[in-house]
């Protein structure tokens, strides 16, 4: 019998890593599926390609689709999520600032302010005191790339920016001062995304689906050395990593932040949502759980296969 085909799109690069080690480590073809994966960087272009049918899922869109299900009436759903903390949680800090406190009155810079990163920064912030809203510090927008805002708080320009690996690594090489910070609870990166009328219609699909990313998840914890030549070979391209040991830091980050289980978090849930509320208020009193449809995880965990992967 051949395989069921999928296809798939992943809305950032950084999600790569996982897709990659599905389909090279034959998660996929072991459970009688062929997924086709590709990036689109452009939120719209993804949304549209979800419902126009062009593609089956989406990898990403967060806090944008809590907007278009409540204004819009829309029938998006989430199904898993791999990931549930906020990994861009490397602070680059001029010498004299030592801690989040430090950065009262400063002058902190992000892509763009009204992105899921730079909204991000903006709850982490407010959640450890420091108010944008209220003055307590300026959050600026600098486009371009990560290296561009660590070099221009290398140069004095700011205080301070956040960075994912390995930005951090080769920002501290420069001389700067690094601050590893609490990575809060976070809806982010892989989140198997599509809609309500897909699942009714291809509900045997997303079954093997889930079922081939926990296997993918469960070969990316338990099997180091196979998944770090998989992310050598075709993530380091992708990335654009520079070193072996920037690959390890990578797969390292990857694997402890894993969920065997791929729930959301209750309070990642919250969180995003909060970020949603932020760009349009008038969504407030929308049930951020309605978006969530985690039948098919709930499924494969009750019949005891994901524990038993790991007993």
């Amino acid at each position: 019998m051949a395989n069921k085909k999928l296809r798939v799109i992943y809305r950032s690069n950084s999600h790569a890593p996982l897709w990659l080690v599905a389909d090279k480590s034959g998660s996929w073809q072991k459970n009688g599926l062929e997924v086709d994966t590709s990036p689109q960087l452009v939120r719209e272009k993804a949304v549209e390609s979800l419902k126009n049918g062009s593609v089956d899922l989406i990898s990403g869109n967060h806090h944008n689709l809590y907007v278009r299900n409540a204004k819009n009436g829309e029938d998006f759903v989430h199904l898993a999520q791999p990931t549930n903390n906020w990994t861009e949680n490397k602070l680059i800090v001029r010498p004299e600032i030592r801690s989040v406190q430090d950065l009262r009155g400063k002058k902190i810079v992000a892509d763009k302010l009204n992105s899921h990163a730079g909204l991000n920064i903006w709850l982490f912030l407010k959640q450890e005191g420091l108010d944008v809203d209220r003055g307590d510090i300026e959050l600026c927008e600098l486009r371009g790339s990560s290296e561009d805002r660590w070099k221009s708080v290398l140069s004095g320009d700011y205080d301070a920016t956040f960075v994912t690996i390995p930005h951090d690594s080769r920002a501290a090489k420069a001389g700067a001062h690094v601050i590893t910070v609490r990575a809060i609870p976070m809806i982010r990166g892989v989140t198997l995304t599509t809609t309500s009328s897909f699942v009714k219609s291809h509900a045997e699909e997303i079954r093997l689906l889930t079922r081939g990313l926990v296997d993918a998840i469960h070969f990316f914890i338990t099997r180091k050395p196979e998944t770090l030549e998989i992310l050598k070979e075709h993530a380091t391209p992708i990335l654009k990593l520079q070193t072996d040991q920037e690959v390890e830091t990578l797969y390292d980050e990857w694997a402890q932040s894993l969920e065997k289980k791929p729930y959301p978090s209750l309070e990642g849930i919250a969180n995003v949502f909060q970020l949603a509320v932020r760009r349009n208020p008038e969504i407030a009193g929308y049930n951020p759980l309605a978006l969530w449809n985690t039948h098919f995880v709930r499924e494969l965990d009750d019949s005891g296969y994901i524990d038993k992967l790991y007993s």
